[in-house]
């Protein structure tokens, strides 16, 4: 995933504050306040330039990376624990083409990109992969069992359909 950067980026979700800054320094540096990760861009860098948008796009995804890293397991977790569910690993990767997926060894593959998702559709995409380690297709079987995890019949397919609308409002405010 690419987003397109400028010194007024911010990210503000309910897991993840960023912006980035003009720095004086030769050197740009991936600080952190607290929750709020803040990349400095050396002296001199110009955003407009594909080879600096290049670099600032690798400390985006390393900031995502870290915090996915902090935040994600524990939620993965605490979850399939609440649903005594049992999985392998959770494994965090930069996958532009989905959000999470389950294999059939029980590892559960997270985006780092859900950093930038609301906390409601980062559960839906836990609770959907854990729902993988019972049925690993998406038949209605699947879907029962994610709606089993909410207590309300229909609550997964609106999630879905919730993150297919919030994946096209991501690429029309970030990826110009």
């Amino acid at each position: 995933m690419k987003i397109h950067l400028t010194y007024d980026f911010r990210i503000n979700t309910d897991l993840l504050q960023l912006r980035i800054e003009r720095g004086t320094q030769p050197t740009g540096l991936l600080s952190r306040n607290g929750k709020e990760f803040v990349i400095t861009m050396p002296a001199g860098v110009r955003l407009e330039d594909p080879r600096h948008q290049a670099w600032a796009q690798r400390v985006l995804t390393e900031a995502l990376r870290r915090r996915a890293k902090e935040v994600l397991p524990p939620i993965v977790h605490e979850e399939a624990a609440r649903f005594g569910l049992r999985y392998n690993r959770v494994y965090i990767k930069d996958v532009k083409s989905r959000w999470g997926s389950c294999s059939s060894l029980g590892n559960i593959n997270l985006s780092l990109w859900l950093m930038l998702a609301p906390i409601d559709l980062v559960y839906y995409v836990v609770y959907h992969e854990l729902a993988h380690l019972n049925e690993m297709n998406h038949s209605a079987r699947f879907w029962a069992q994610l709606d089993a995890f909410y207590g309300e019949p229909g609550r997964g397919k609106f999630l879905e359909s919730k993150m297919k609308a919030f994946a096209l409002d991501l690429q029309r405010r970030y990826m110009p």
